[in-house]
């Protein structure tokens, strides 16, 4: 049997994997399932259609699978997913989906949300990403792989946000960043610093491929900015042979009625920088 504290409420009809553990005065509701080996500290309250794999964390005074925080929601038995071996600390809140967005929150495996986080309905989110203290993604975002979003960010909804990319603290992002690159300031001057050479080394990426990545970045945004659309096919059909550079271009033309997160005028050397 699963080791549950004495002082903890678990609903008939949970699911509760081999080697679960829930702590003291956490509740858990009937339509919650847990993955084998997690682990709920003291005072978690998980509700609703909410299933969590194998292996994560959740620390006190988290709230997972509350009801969106959206006006025509109006009861659906809507769904939050969350990955294997994600580690969730204090007081993060994360809803469930909308029935008019698709019905569920997604979240990868392997993240990392730090204290205070917010992720409200409907988003998605990629593996391995680490959403820092007081970062908040309103509704409908999606969020690829490998993403960092600094302290007290906050992402308006609909915002996509690419693979790789890094987001600095306390920026306010509006439009959509493309993978791999680096954005920062506040609401009205969120701009595009250029590519996350830092994260691409750090994760591996060959030398051959990041320069790739440069050059194509270098043709996509020099230039007018209603050419872009026009230098990404450019880009994709130049540098086919190289994945990143694929996933960059494909990311700009996917959503022609997105815009995009641009590069500023100060802050930009880490394109120029040497690899």
């Amino acid at each position: 049997m699963s080791p549950v504290h004495p002082s903890a409420q678990v609903a008939d009809g949970a699911k509760l994997g081999d080697g679960v553990e829930i702590g003291p005065f956490s509740v858990i509701g009937p339509d919650v399932t847990l993955g084998e080996g997690t682990r709920i500290h003291s005072h978690v309250v998980i509700t609703g259609h909410t299933t969590l794999g194998p292996g994560c964390q959740v620390h006190p005074f988290v709230t997972l699978g509350e009801p969106p925080q959206d006006t025509k929601y109006g009861g659906e038995p809507t769904r939050l997913e969350i990955g294997a071996s994600t580690l969730i600390r204090e007081q993060v809140t994360i809803h469930r989906g909308t029935p008019h967005g698709g019905g569920v929150t997604r979240i990868g495996s392997n993240c990392f949300f730090m204290v205070n986080v917010h992720v409200a309905h409907d988003c998605i989110i990629g593996d391995r990403v680490v959403l820092i203290n007081q970062a908040t993604l309103a509704g409908h975002c999606e969020i690829g792989t490998n993403v960092v979003i600094g302290a007290t960010s906050v992402v308006q909804q609909f915002t996509r946000i690419g693979g790789h990319a890094y987001i600095a603290a306390t920026s306010g992002v509006r439009n959509d960043v493309i993978p791999f690159g680096v954005a920062k300031g506040n609401r009205q001057d969120c701009t595009l610093q250029g590519l996350n050479l830092v994260g691409l080394k750090q994760r591996g990426f060959p030398r051959d491929e990041i320069r790739t990545l440069r050059e194509a970045y270098r043709m996509i945004f020099e230039g007018p900015t209603y050419e872009i659309g026009e230098r990404a096919a450019r880009a994709r059909d130049s540098f086919a042979g190289c994945a990143p550079v694929l996933e960059l271009a494909n990311f700009v033309l996917a959503r022609p009625d997105r815009n995009l997160c641009l590069p500023g005028q100060s802050g930009s050397k880490s394109v120029a920088e040497t690899v």
